[in-house]
């Protein structure tokens, strides 16, 4: 494993079941929950809004694999919040390099130092140094492990937490009075937390490398004085006046301080770690002391994304505690009185393990964000709050763009939330309304909700004005004989065929391996009756997809699987796949039990290997390397017009003008939170800004540069409905392109199945000749058809409402969009 000068063991064979613990193992790949929050009447949530279901469940997964939990289907949770999950992380794309860390094609480094290094050196008239070397540890991972919470009696626990720090490498927070000659041996890897008051160790001396103090300076001293060798650091409880605290401390030569927030992750005052640590570490940037001080925080980090953010928000590590007791399969207040673990205690040997994989889940998920980052080194992203994208600064800039605002209560369409089936994003009603589109062809009957999901926020944020005026019950439909829908895909004005399709989307990019080859064929066959697009995605061509080939794109993605010269002159249009909304900054992951024989075959590799394409393509680091790749295939087929599908990191809009300048016709905007056939969680909730935000902002850059009637813009990443390819269009894009709503049509119901084993029990994400037999394609390409002609009268309504003839009129009309105000 690359990163850092460390390796972070991880045994290959299962974890001892011990009767204690049993009840807690889950299977490779499962998830109790999908997403923590409280969404369907009926069912039982556990968790909180902080220690969500979805954070305990994939805790347990994690410590009992050492894995990355990885799911299909995309993101189906809340659009964003308070805290860690106010932000998004940057990516780096096309204008600004990548790495790849995670696959050990680069070393990323993930050492952190605990203590400040020199600022200046002083020498004598000989030359010779008189500066005093300071002390300082450095750990190959920015985690240290913090004393178990609450005082629980768990016995075998304080071993098992010994044990873990041993084998990370890092550090463990102990109550010295607790340990006993048999911890003698990892004493290397103790720090001592001495109670108030208190500088004896009982039972044990040994020469401590750090030792944690609380907030007294008195204590400090004394602790200094007893161990001259060591880190004094102070832990101080994480209040509004923190950034004075933490500076007066610096100021008087501590090096390390300990910031502590509540399970909760937030401060004495209530507001989020988040905010309140990039506040202390602002104030140390403002005075010039930052570099004098390492910060580590705590309280409340329950994922690998939150030490991530913590440390862009300014930390310089985390410590972990309560999450430990979820490593070993607590539910924490969900449970209903004391775990098992905490009656039945914990086997040393087991539980170090647990942590040790927990850990090594945490830094592979760490190392995939550095990487989409385009970061070498975690020390990089302290403080760096410029690498990452805050939902109250989009939301604010995206409340400007579309104008006024209106009481969300006056929005007459509000999802129900009865039945099992779904998440915020496709709610039940949702699900339903789209399948009852696909079995009639015909607008919904509007006694079900149609429009929008639950997530609460992007398109479940914004209507049209005309909507808060309507009855529900009546859908705004009209014959779309009587409107312009075409959707233009060459505006270059350069010798290349012009294509026109008769209505403003097409299908996205699904692999063969990610989905059936009946899917592919319904799918390919749906785009022919309609005379639109979709594509292969990156798995290759099938041969039983060559008679479609005038409606089926051909996808060039990073890993070029079954890419050949006769796939790419089969193609009118050709798309460059640099990244995925779903898994931005990161290549495609087809796991090991889906590559069967005839995937392999068609991939050209080798079967039953998991198959990730690497991130970026290693030959384009700048936009003259996107040209020169836009001109490789337009020298290979000189009819194809060129697609390039990228993500949304903040510079998104230099990204856009780069790909008009490098000769691109198209440019897809894939946004987070859009479907996928497996992504690591990390990736779906946390990089990469929505796709809501993405179009006002490219549209806008690409009108001020005088370009943008010259390139089409269209957009994915979780778009639903008629509805949300209207708003999108209204916020600058010419059109969409659809994934899910494809396959909701044929039978999804968004179980999140699609990596697993050999894929969805309905045999749309599957590779099994079997399971794949559930799907006829004569049947499903007449419901992607029909789901499409409902779109249609929907769209042609919504144009007669606002007294359009065009859907070109639409774009960029934002004027026409309210805001939906909690």
């Amino acid at each position: 494993m690359s990163g850092g000068r460390y390796h972070i063991p991880i045994a290959p064979a299962p974890l001892p079941a011990k009767a204690a613990t049993a009840p807690f193992r889950i299977a490779e790949g499962d998830n109790y929950v999908k997403y923590g929050h409280p969404v369907f009447e009926g069912t039982e949530q556990r968790g909180d809004t902080h220690w969500t279901a979805e954070i305990i469940t994939q805790t347990w997964y994690q410590a009992e694999t050492g894995r990355i939990p990885i799911s299909g289907a995309g993101y189906g949770g809340r659009f964003a919040g308070e805290g860690f999950d106010d932000l998004w992380l940057d990516m780096s794309e096309i204008v600004r390099p990548t790495r790849d860390g995670i696959h050990g094609r680069e070393v990323i480094s993930t050492e952190v130092d605990l203590g400040a290094g020199l600022t200046s050196l002083e020498f004598d008239s000989q030359g010779r140094l008189l500066t005093r070397m300071p002390t300082w540890i450095t750990l190959p991972i920015p985690v240290v492990l913090d004393t178990l919470p609450l005082d629980l009696p768990i016995p075998g626990g304080l071993e098992a937490v010994i044990r873990a720090a041993r084998l990370l490498d890092t550090l463990a927070l102990v109550d010295p009075a607790a340990l006993s000659s048999a911890d003698q041996p990892s004493t290397h890897w103790l720090a001592p937390l001495l109670p108030p008051g208190s500088f004896d160790v009982p039972r044990l001396e040994w020469e401590a490398r750090l030792v944690e103090v609380e907030a007294d300076r008195q204590q400090a001293a004394e602790a200094r004085a007893r161990y001259p060798a060591a880190l004094i650091v102070p832990r101080l409880v994480l209040s509004p006046e923190s950034p004075q605290s933490v500076l007066d401390w610096a100021r008087s030569g501590t090096r390390v301080v300990h910031l502590v927030a509540d399970e909760m992750a937030r401060d004495t005052a209530g507001r989020t770690l988040a905010d309140a640590v990039h506040q202390v570490h602002t104030r140390l940037v403002d005075e010039a002391m930052r570099d004098r001080v390492t910060l580590i925080v705590s309280g409340g980090i329950a994922a690998a994304e939150h030490m991530a953010k913590a440390i862009a928000c300014g930390a310089d590590l985390v410590a972990i505690d309560h999450v430990m007791l979820a490593a070993w399969g607590c539910g924490l207040w969900a449970d209903r009185g004391p775990c098992r673990t905490e009656r039945e205690g914990v086997d040393p040997a087991w539980g170090s393990q647990r942590l040790l994989n927990l850990i090594n889940a945490w830094r592979d998920q760490l190392l995939e964000a550095l990487g989409a980052m385009g970061m070498r080194e975690v020390r990089r992203l302290r403080g760096d709050i410029g690498r990452t994208i805050r939902h109250r600064t989009e939301e604010a800039e995206f409340r400007r763009y579309v104008g006024s605002a209106v009481p969300m209560a006056r929005y007459p369409y509000l999802p129900t939330t009865q039945g099992g089936e779904g998440d915020l994003r496709w709610p039940p009603t949702l699900l339903q309304s789209s399948q009852e589109q696909a079995r009639t062809g015909r607008p919904p009957s509007g006694s079900v909700e149609y429009r929008v999901g639950l997530s609460g926020g992007g398109f479940d944020r914004v209507a049209f004005a005309f909507e808060l005026e309507a009855d529900p019950a009546q859908v705004p439909s009209s014959d779309p004989a009587g409107f312009e829908l075409s959707l233009s895909l060459n505006r270059r004005g350069d010798a290349r065929p012009a294509i026109y399709l008769p209505l403003p989307w097409y299908g996205a990019g699904m692999s063969y391996g990610s989905v059936s080859l009946a899917v592919m064929l319904a799918r390919a066959r749906a785009a022919q009756h309609l005379g639109l697009f979709t594509s292969t995605g990156e798995g290759g061509y099938p041969e039983e997809l060559v008679p479609y080939a005038d409606w089926v794109i051909t996808q060039v993605a990073t890993g070029l699987f079954g890419v050949r010269e006769e796939t790419l002159l089969r193609a009118r249009l050709i798309e460059i796949k640099y990244a995925q909304g779903a898994k931005p900054g990161l290549g495609g992951h087809l796991l090991g039990n889906k590559n069967t024989a005839s995937v392999a075959q068609l991939r050209e590799a080798v079967q039953g290997t998991s198959l990730f394409s690497p991130f970026p393509f290693h030959s384009v680091y700048s936009v003259e390397d996107h040209k020169k790749h836009v001109d490789w295939l337009k020298q290979v087929n000189p009819r194809a017009l060129i697609s390039v599908k990228v993500s949304t990191p903040t510079d998104v809009d230099m990204v856009a003008v780069g790909s008009y300048y490098a000769g691109a016709h198209v440019l897809h905007l894939d946004g987070a939170y859009g479907g996928t056939g497996a992504a690591p969680e990390i990736a779906k909730k946390n990089i990469a800004m929505p796709i809501e935000y993405a179009i006002p902002k490219v549209h806008r850059f690409l009108t001020a540069e005088g370009v943008r009637d010259e390139l089409t813009v269209m957009a994915s990443g979780g778009l639903r409905t008629a509805w949300d390819v209207a708003k999108a269009i209204a916020l600058g894009a010419d059109g969409a392109i659809l994934g899910t709503a494809e396959l909701v049509a044929i039978g999804c119901t968004r179980v999140g199945q699609c990596e697993k084993g050999l894929g969805c029990p309905f045999g749309i994400t599957t590779t099994d000749p079997e399971l794949a037999r559930k799907i006829d394609p004569a049947e499903a390409w007449q419901k992607i058809v029909n789901l499409y002609t409902a779109w249609a009268w929907q769209l042609a309504g919504i144009l007669q409402r606002l007294g359009l003839r065009s859907v070109h009129q639409l774009r960029g009309r934002s004027d026409l969009l309210v805001y939906l105000e909690s």
